[in-house]
């Protein structure tokens, strides 16, 4: 039923004590993670729920489903078999760990008890309800919290009783905690005889529960307990009513040091009283309960619901619950590509994509002590079987056991969503080198391809926006300057700030009503992992990202611009008011704006200007060159001010003697007028932004740090013909593709 589950040794492993950041940890020395020499894992454990240093995803209670019910087991270590204690048919359980939680409430009324529970269930802390047989009637007991101090449970309650709701619905009786002290009133030989006992204890009112245990013989046992304390007086209270119930039945203090699952009846998730799951409490310490579904793939509720090949094992990290998947490594990497990538990339590229996964999780070492790697993108994405494709698969099964190395070892494949044409040195990422992170051309295009043109408006009211061009349709006529009049073809066309849907970051800020008219001032292609447009923003906003992120700013913002850029072009040094933003690393620019797609951008705007050694600050509305050569704004004067690189006063010069590079090299007038669209169209070409006051765009490419391999390159050059060793060659400098 079980099989061998090993953790890696700990001293075969250099162990990662680095900031985590995403794809990072093992570049900051510059050289590979497996400094022990680590080039094959037939095993890997990923950390789905667990409280770390470097990761934090905290669930007291976990909730797990399959379809053909579970075989639990338990270890004492991770380099020892399951021992199994438990083979049901129950295709949903839940799991806690024995610690401290506040019994809100106790009814014989369901519906009062699920009231309560809904209410908590909003709060900060995990609440539950048990059901449970107490003097010959079912009654239901609603928890809140489940934490490993009496101290931090008692808090918890004394928050949710502000509640007035909670205070109402609780009748203001004061909450009982609940706690890890038991009497044990013996071992049974089966589990009639100990639910026998049970039935004599909740007869008279005391808690009592089914515990599985082991022998000495190393068999599962069945006992029974009574009482969850959280001091010994209270457990004094417990033991003089057991008596009382059982006299001839002696009570020894619970073993809570040795492993041991308490069996409750959960109704959290029930719409029916009688339809309880079982809720397994484990002990807290080096217990380890694997739990193993005799069909394929378990369901995790609290990550999304997403099944998950091979077992679960519920364990105590840094005093809370903790939820490990571990599984043969090369089904982990099926959940990786179908996470990652999708059906429709070829073949070659999801080759490179495996080989590059199965590296980077080997390298990551004891990264979390329990685990490798966690299903988040601070390693690489993880979602089990819900994204598996056929392709995919046969992916991983054609390159086996094969890693990417260089003449020291396996190397960190990091890799990107799209590199926006060419990927990032190792410096204009994490500020140091790594010389096979070299930044190289990347055809990245196909991200934008098949994207939808998007109309930039004006709407009666003045305001400007964007909105989907299958919304709207030219009216025939044209505003006094010439521009077309479109208008809606439906009620409710969304008008957003920028060319794409986000409804959190990029909001509705208008509705269209049907046949409403607006002026079209620009078209943009939807954003996307190539290319794409964030803001516009006010430079008040901008300072607001600034300090959220802990960027102090004196004053108000005036100026904003790129004053440094690496190989690739990308932004390596930010100054505000011409002072250098002070960042982590070069990557962390894109964080501390807000969270732009990639640090391959442009600002445009009034009141400032993107280039590498110079800026332009003023008041008053300039003219700026976006990347196409296209003037969005312009002057009302004839001077502006420019602020060089090492000037601290800005110089007036001549609009007519501003020059900027282009995209492509060359050399052009930066203020030369109004907007001027390429295109005889009304409507203005790409690139073309019009902008309300003192407000910038960041434009950009690109999606992602930008360094290793880009998943959009490797696909354009699988459709170039590359195949997978080619493509991993191309994005890694001096690497070989071998099988370990």
């Amino acid at each position: 039923m079980f099989g061998r589950h090993q953790l890696v040794n700990p001293k075969r492993i250099a162990i990662i004590t680095a900031a985590a950041l995403t794809f990072t940890a093992t570049l900051y020395g510059g050289s590979e993670a497996n400094a022990d020499g680590i080039k094959h894992l037939d095993q890997i454990r990923v950390a789905l729920v667990i409280n770390a240093a470097k990761y934090k995803k905290i669930e007291p209670l976990v909730s797990l489903s399959s379809p053909g019910g579970f075989d639990i087991g338990v270890r004492s270590s991770a380099n020892t078999e399951a021992k199994p204690w438990a083979s049901i048919s129950d295709t949903m359980i839940r799991m806690s760990l024995d610690q401290y939680s506040m019994m809100m409430l106790e009814t014989a009324d369901f519906a009062t008890a699920k009231s309560l529970n809904t209410k908590l269930a909003a709060m900060a802390e995990e609440s539950f309800v048990l059901s449970r047989t107490k003097l010959g009637k079912m009654v239901y007991q609603v928890y809140y919290g489940n934490l490993p101090t009496q101290a931090e449970a008692e808090n918890a309650a004394t928050g949710a009783l502000k509640d007035p709701t909670v205070a109402a619905l609780t009748k203001s009786v004061a909450p009982v905690v609940s706690g890890p002290l038991h009497w044990s009133a013996g071992t049974y030989a089966s589990e009639a005889a100990a639910q026998q006992q049970i039935a004599v204890y909740s007869g008279a009112g005391v808690q009592a529960e089914l515990v599985l245990q082991a022998d000495v013989a190393g068999n599962v046992a069945y006992s029974v307990w009574l009482g969850s304390e959280a001091t010994d007086a209270k457990l004094e209270l417990v033991k003089q009513a057991a008596l009382k119930a059982a006299p001839n039945t002696p009570l020894q203090p619970a073993n809570t040091k040795a492993a041991y699952l308490i069996r409750r009846s959960d109704v959290t998730t029930s719409s029916n009283p009688a339809a309880a799951v079982a809720h397994y409490v484990t002990a807290v310490g080096e217990q380890k309960t694997v739990i193993h579904p005799k069909k394929q793939g378990i369901a995790v509720k609290e990550r999304m619901d997403r099944s998950f090949r091979g077992d679960m094992e519920i364990s105590t990290y840094h005093d809370r619950l903790a939820l490990v998947n571990e599984l043969p490594m090369d089904q982990y990497l099926y959940g990786v590509i179908g996470a990652e990538l999708n059906s429709q990339w070829p073949a070659e590229a999801l080759k490179a994509q495996a080989v590059a996964a199965r590296t980077y999780a080997i390298v990551q070492g004891n990264k979390y002590e329990i685990a490798q790697v966690t299903d988040t993108t601070l390693e690489q994405a993880y979602y089990g079987l819900d994204k598996e494709f056929t392709a995919g698969n046969l992916a991983v099964d054609a390159t086996k056991d094969e890693v990417i190395s260089n003449k020291r070892g396996l190397i960190s494949p990091v890799f990107a969503s799209n590199a926006g044409g060419i990927t990032a040195d190792s410096t204009e990422a994490w500020g140091n080198s790594v010389d096979y992170l070299r930044s190289v051309a990347s055809p990245d295009e196909g991200a934008e391809q098949g994207k939808a043109i998007w109309y930039q408006i004006q709407l009666t009211d003045g305001r400007i926006g964007f909105v989907h061009s299958m919304y709207v349709k030219d009216s025939g006529q044209k505003d006094k300057a010439g521009k077309a009049i479109y208008e809606a073809t439906e009620a409710d066309v969304n008008v957003r700030s920028a060319p794409y849907v986000d409804n959190v970051a990029n909001p509705a800020i208008a509705k269209l009503a049907t046949k409403e008219k607006v002026v079209i001032l620009g078209q943009e292609r939807e954003s996307n992992a190539y290319s794409w447009i964030r803001g516009p923003y006010s430079l008040s906003e901008i300072k607001s990202k600034l300090e959220a992120a802990k960027i102090p700013i004196n004053g108000e913002l005036t100026s904003l611009e790129v004053s440094k850029r690496g190989p690739s072009g990308r932004a390596i040094e930010l100054k505000a008011n011409g002072v250098v933003v002070k960042v982590d690393n070069p990557d962390a620019i894109r964080g501390v704006l807000g969270g732009l797609p990639s640090t391959l951008f442009e600002i445009e705007g009034a009141g400032s200007y993107t280039g590498t050694s110079s800026s332009v600050s003023s008041g008053a509305s300039i003219a700026i060159l976006s990347g196409s050569g296209v003037v969005s704004s312009s002057s009302p004067s004839d001077s502006v001010y420019v602020l060089s690189g090492k000037q601290t006063q800005p110089t007036a010069v001549k609009k007519t003697d501003l020059m900027t590079l282009s995209s492509t090299g060359i050399s052009k007038p930066a203020l030369t007028g109004t907007v001027s669209p390429t295109s005889s169209s009304s409507i203005p070409s790409k690139g073309s932004i019009a902008l309300q006051g003192n407000q910038i765009i960041f434009r950009g490419k690109g999606f992602g740090h930008g360094v290793g391999m880009s998943q959009w390159g490797a696909k354009g050059f699988a459709e170039k013909g590359y195949d997978y060793k080619k493509i991993l060659q191309t994005y890694f400098t001096g690497v070989n593709i071998t099988k370990e």
